[in-house]
């Protein structure tokens, strides 16, 4: 089954949407963590989930079974590459599917069926109950591509005339077959194909099938399912447990960034205007402070076992698709993007580092268990003034940037004093949202040459230094 939008927009199409789900976008429950593993010693990362996982999206080499749409450099294997880096031997394998569903984890997944093939009847085989075995025992459809992850089931419609017709489903097996004892790290995204979230991208931004009704009716139905689907995503771990995932082994789920980018975008097919993009978006919302808690109900059992990576609606605000027209800074696919309808409003190439840099910032997640600590992040420090003299009297005006070697965001504080001077003539705290950029003002320098000192430093990064020159000129030095 192809879970790509077709222009029709099928159910079937758009269920691989559903993979940007309402399901653990911006929250989290903090658990208790193990120390992360030392450098050098072997991870074996497993990903599992939907579409999101899978990696619908990236630029990269799709391989596994059809319709799956696995991609050789989705965030899955940016993190481990990105680990790698850091000198951890990381082995990942990806079950990830797109389409998928929390029953997946547990329960053989029908993919698509071939109807009203045919072959010979051996002799005595004249019933449908006969056939079925002989088929079963044949296997004629499977071609033995996946051989650990595929198989077919049989129904025979008829024998007549010495032959056999029938129709075969590609089935895949669950996803927690795929854990061994040796897997230290399950990530995942699941849950929003659950909810029918197709039909929320269908009736809310697709031009074609957007109406103010069928987003409002989709969106209601969405919320409505959020309590079934926080269970099904407890028993899916319940479910990799009982696989044999070993109770030291960690366990991730990633969030999913807004649907809309956050500018008003209303339907108005209606006397009443109808929200959707900021429905769409509080819906999301809501969701995650619910949904939120399904690590504390798992850690319950076993402290340290799962943990909510949050913080991917912000890593995503401003590029996320517009509806309304096009945004030119999107990380997500938009419809009519490109010819290649499986991989609308799944995350581009830039989407995909964005997911990476969230889970690199945290490191392993302890997998591994010893109690060795990784690299601590180092900074980078950039100062320009404004302009190349300033008039004196007057503030002087510093263009500061200020990066992470975790790629996380700077949240520091940065000092400016005059070189071989004490007082600090400027004091000024990053915020995340300043993307490690910031204006600071100095005052009270006099006229003459200066050089003033830039520090910037923040809990985890060594501190680090820049230094700038600065003029300031009387009217008559001009």
């Amino acid at each position: 089954m192809t879970y790509g939008i077709r222009p029709s927009l099928t159910v079937d199409v758009i269920r691989s949407l559903t993979s940007l789900a309402l399901v653990l976008v911006a929250a989290s429950v903090p658990a208790a963590q193990a120390a992360p593993a030392a450098a050098g010693q072997p991870i074996d990362v497993l990903v599992i989930g939907d579409s999101y996982s899978a990696g619908n999206g990236a630029s990269g080499t799709t391989y596994g079974p059809a319709g799956c749409y696995r991609n050789s450099t989705h965030w899955g294997e940016r993190y481990a590459a990105g680990l790698r880096d850091k000198g951890y031997a990381v082995t990942l394998t990806n079950h990830a599917c797109s389409g998928g569903r929390t029953p997946d984890v547990h329960t053989p997944r029908p993919m698509d069926t071939q109807s009203n093939r045919t072959t010979p009847a051996p002799a005595g085989v004249t019933t449908t109950a006969q056939a079925d075995a002989h088929l079963a025992a044949t296997d004629p459809c499977n071609a033995g591509t996946f051989p650990a992850e595929e198989f077919w089931t049989y129904r025979a419609t008829s024998v007549l005339a010495g032959t056999i017709v029938y129709d075969c489903t590609r089935t895949l097996r669950p996803q927690a077959d795929f854990v061994t004892p040796e897997t230290d790290l399950v990530v995942f995204t699941m849950g929003g194909n659950d909810a029918g979230f197709s039909t929320i991208v269908q009736g809310c931004f697709v031009v074609a099938t957007r109406t103010a009704d069928a987003c409002r009716t989709s969106v209601d139905a969405a919320r409505a399912l959020i309590p079934a689907i926080k269970q099904r995503l407890i028993d899916d771990v319940a479910a990799l447990r009982a696989h044999g995932l070993r109770s030291d082994a960690k366990i991730v789920q990633l969030g999913y960034p807004f649907l809309q980018v956050d500018n008003g975008f209303s339907l108005l097919d209606l006397p009443t205007p109808y929200p959707a993009g900021d429905e769409v978006r509080r819906l999301i919302t809501d969701a995650t402070a619910q949904l939120a808690t399904v690590p504390a109900v798992v850690n319950a059992s076993n402290p340290g076992l799962m943990t909510f990576v949050d913080g991917v609606t912000a890593k995503f605000a401003g590029h996320e698709p517009d509806a309304q027209t096009t945004n030119p800074q999107t990380w997500i696919k938009e419809a009519l993007s490109g010819p290649d309808t499986n991989v609308w409003y799944h995350p581009n190439d830039a989407g995909q580092a964005a997911y990476s840099e969230l889970l690199l910032a945290r490191g392993t997640f302890g997998a591994g268990g010893t109690t060795a600590t990784p690299p601590a992040p180092t900074a980078t420090l950039r100062v320009r003034p404004t302009r190349r003299a300033f008039d004196a009297g007057r503030p002087v005006r510093l263009k500061v940037a200020v990066r992470l070697s975790d790629g996380t965001r700077p949240a520091g504080r940065v000092v400016v004093r005059r070189a071989h001077h004490r007082k600090v003539l400027e004091r000024r705290r990053l915020t995340v949202a300043r993307d490690g950029r910031l204006r600071v003002r100095v005052d009270g320098l006099g006229a003459g040459r200066h050089v003033l000192v830039v520090t910037y430093r923040d809990r985890t990064a060594p501190r680090v230094r820049d230094r700038v020159r600065v003029r300031l000129l009387t009217r008559d030095a001009r």
